[in-house]
């Protein structure tokens, strides 16, 4: 699903208000818990390898968390392997200085078959000798083995301890997530926020609705968003095969049935995932980052502050996201009266009642506007539908005034209906004749969403209706028309220019880094980057590429605060909705962790399947920084919620590592159900040639995610 949120038009808008995560203070403890928690799912997982090799009477060497292997450079040892170790009766136990894993090195047992003469030297008992036990047809003479040795134990045996790591990681992985919600969990639940204009859920006018079912899946007790958004990818690769979804939208009581087909290209970093383009919820309180720089709500007297709860808006009472929207849309051109609940004490138990004024936030414009091409989509029971329009329908004129600019058309609509008026479109129908339609526009729930390369969605009509690159109208007073833009121009990119103050501010640094779009290349639409300059300050400045009579030249346009125009958001951002999710008992509590384990892993399996028949990308998935990253966010928020993210990389870990992959314990599993069937190992020739492919298999997937890792950092 689109993680756009109410503010957010791609990574570039995210970042605007960013801010430095790891240099945080408040952030460390996060870390550290990230640091233990990913400690304790490799130490769980090798403890399972111990404790079994112990009961079948194995001798362990080695325990280590992390490989103890140092770490050298021209000769000299600038890691040591080690970063603490013990002896404990017959085993070193230790933390090893690279945390990529770990191990248990058993007497007799190497993951690499072309030291079995090794393994067999090793594993001698006392007063024979290594030829001895490797009988002439190749097969080992478990005689003449120390009993304590691994290659001594039955076929059963090693598989028990073999498969004691994935199983041990199941249940732990119960034991985590029934600690979570035993303690209680805060979750984003599967209720839609915003939409993407033009995509199956605002079709089927979902925005604010709350989801009762989804591909066959109730939707109760603890169900998040993400569990939501995994469903959709899923399930809605199929388009023979609609995805059911049961819900109720926004102030009705009454449950819908609908199927929608998803949609790919929704989001920029994965064109493939099929997804129906929904955000989540929102709630009327400031989020961390406050106002965004530049916006009327930075301005505000006395300031917001994160964390206050509003509560009305010019007298009109504020209980969710939407009647906040609403409030703000229905007089942008006023100044808004905010009543605001801020908390006098940190753990929230007393509030105080704040008056602040914010002032208008006006549009920033280039003063020109692009073509608009044909209507696109039309959303289920919308003015537009009611009022007989129909796909492929054009809209060539307003009230009898040329249709001027898409991007201001949801902002007249709604001084119609401040003004309590019906609006006259003259409609060129696909036929080629034209038309007049009156239509009577409703208030927007929220400003849909863009997608890349999406239609602009007008809610108040119900439309969605694309835009070409070609210039239709210039102001003639405006920056576009001072800078010799003229109608029929192309638009072929656009370059951000940062002032020194912009380019020396953190939240600028992703247009810094890459400040140039392409319109084509890049999948942008004008409507992206003219919402993007909406999150900037008057004044700043664009570098347009255009074409004109086959000809291309660079024209330089500076954003003007419109007179006329104003934004209803005023730059305030929101938090997260938030449910919280508590299991009276502990037996209510394994219960949910038991099938939230079964839930993970399914969603691993799924993954892998979608991963082989080509319907997922790989580019879709993370190495360790994104597991990293992940954690550390989670963790910030709860210990609850990092339980519940080590639960699902335990189930992950548990899955991939059992998968038959020679050097991965599924492919040891392989092995040893080969020898259990015909009663004698695989040749040691095919085991070297298997176990090196699995190896160059491993490193190689390694590296790529840790690539697409990389990639992902930098473009930050």
């Amino acid at each position: 699903m689109g993680e756009a949120g109410d503010f957010q038009v791609d990574e570039c808008v995210v970042l605007l208000a960013a801010k430095s995560y790891w240099l945080q203070p408040s952030s460390w403890w996060a870390i550290f818990q990230v640091l233990i928690g990913l400690g304790a799912v490799i130490f769980v997982h090798e403890l399972g390898h111990f404790l079994l090799a112990k009961a079948c009477g194995v001798k362990c060497d080695k325990f280590y968390v992390g490989f103890d292997v140092p770490i050298r450079l021209f000769g000299q040892t600038i890691i040591p392997g080690k970063l603490v170790s013990w002896k404990w009766g017959e085993t070193e136990y230790g933390i090893g200085s690279i945390p990529l894993g770990g191990y248990v090195k058993m007497l007799g047992q190497d993951d690499n078959p072309g030291n079995l003469e090794e393994q067999v030297k090793g594993s001698i008992r006392e007063g024979e000798s290594g030829e001895s036990a490797i009988l002439a047809s190749g097969l080992i003479d478990r005689s003449k083995l120390d009993p304590r040795s691994f290659l001594a134990k039955t076929v059963i045996q090693r598989m028990l301890i073999i498969s004691a790591g994935v199983i041990f990681n199941l249940v732990f992985a119960v034991f985590f997530a029934a600690w979570a919600f035993k303690s209680g969990v805060n979750y984003e639940p599967a209720v839609i926020g915003n939409v993407i204009g033009g995509g199956p859920a605002w079709q089927n006018d979902l925005t604010g609705a709350e989801v009762e079912m989804i591909g066959g899946k109730p939707v109760k007790g603890y169900f998040t968003y993400m569990d939501m958004a995994q469903e959709v990818v899923f399930n809605g690769d199929d388009a023979e095969h609609p995805l059911e979804i049961k819900f109720k939208r926004y102030g009705e009581d009454t449950v819908t049935t609908a199927s929608l087909v998803p949609q790919k290209g929704f989001i920029r970093q994965a064109q493939d995932l099929p997804l129906i383009g929904v955000s989540r919820r929102l709630t009327p309180v400031i989020g961390e980052m406050g106002a965004l720089k530049g916006n009327a709500a930075a301005l505000a007297d006395p300031p917001l502050k994160a964390g206050d709860r509003i509560v009305e808006v010019n007298g009109t009472p504020i209980g969710d996201d939407i009647e906040l929207r609403q409030a703000l849309a229905r007089n942008a051109d006023q100044v808004a009266t905010f009543v605001v609940e801020r908390a006098s004490k940190g753990d929230g138990s007393q509030t105080t009642t704040i008056t602040t004024d914010v002032p208008r936030n006006p549009m920033r414009l280039f003063g020109f506007g692009v073509q608009w091409m044909p209507i696109k989509a039309i959303k289920i029971g919308s003015p537009a539908e009611k009022a007989g329009l129909v796909v492929g329908d054009e809209i060539i004129r307003v009230d009898g005034q040329p249709r001027g600019d898409l991007i201001t058309l949801d902002q007249r609509m709604i001084r119609a209906i401040n003004a309590g008026n019906a609006v006259n479109l003259s409609v060129r129908r696909v036929d080629g004749s034209e038309e007049d339609v009156m239509i009577t526009p409703v208030m927007p729930k929220l400003t849909p969403d863009l997608g890349p390369d999406q239609p602009l969605a007008v809610d108040s009509l119900g439309v969605a209706i694309p835009m070409t690159l070609t210039i239709e109208s210039v102001d003639a007073s405006g920056p576009a028309a001072a800078a010799g833009i003229k109608v029929g121009d192309e638009l072929i990119s656009a370059e951000y220019v940062l002032s020194e103050e912009q380019a020396s501010d953190e939240a600028y640094a992703s247009l810094k880094k890459r400040p140039v779009v392409n319109f084509v290349d890049d999948t942008t639409s004008w409507a992206e980057v003219s919402d993007l300059m909406q999150m900037m300050e008057a004044g700043s400045q664009v570098n347009f590429r255009i074409s004109r009579n086959d000809s291309e030249q660079t024209v330089s346009v500076k954003t003007i605060a419109s007179d006329e125009f104003f934004q209803g958001k005023r730059g305030v951002s929101l938090t997260l909705m938030q449910r919280r999710y508590q299991s009276e008992t502990w037996a209510s509590a394994f219960s949910y962790g038991v099938k939230q384990v079964r839930e993970d892993a399914m969603r691993v399996v799924k993954t892998l399947a979608k991963l082989i028949n080509g319907k997922i990308s790989p580019t879709n998935l993370g190495g360790p920084g994104t597991i990293a990253m992940a954690a550390t966010s989670e963790a910030s928020r709860s210990t609850s919620r990092l339980l519940l993210f080590l639960t699902f990389l335990s189930a992950n870990l548990a899955v991939v590592n059992f998968l038959p992959i020679p050097i991965l314990d599924g492919g040891h599993m392989l092995f040893l159900a080969y020898e259990g069937i015909f009663r004698r190992p695989v040749s040691e020739r095919v085991q070297v040639v298997l176990t090196y492919g699995g190896l160059f298999m491993i490193l190689g997937l390694m590296l790529f995610v840790i690539f697409l890792d990389i990639g992902r950092i930098v473009s930050l």
